[in-house]
């Protein structure tokens, strides 16, 4: 029965792990996230200034790209 006790307090550990990393996985991608929006807002903003710069209109931008 000693062995039972010890295989399950095994599992029990490694289970906990798997519950630490899954958290730390899930505040990854958060960060992920937020840094994507992040250079999203700056390459939008980016976009916009060359266009005010360059007195594009968003109709001009993308017929020079198709």
């Amino acid at each position: 029965m000693a062995r039972k006790a010890n295989y399950e307090e095994k599992i029990s550990t490694i289970e906990a792990k798997i519950e630490k990393k899954k958290e730390e996985i899930k505040s990854l991608k958060e960060q992920l996230a937020a840094l994507q929006s992040k250079k999203a807002q700056n390459d939008y903003q980016e976009l916009l200034d060359y266009m005010k710069n360059n007195n594009l209109s968003a109709g001009e931008v993308l017929s020079k790209i198709r």
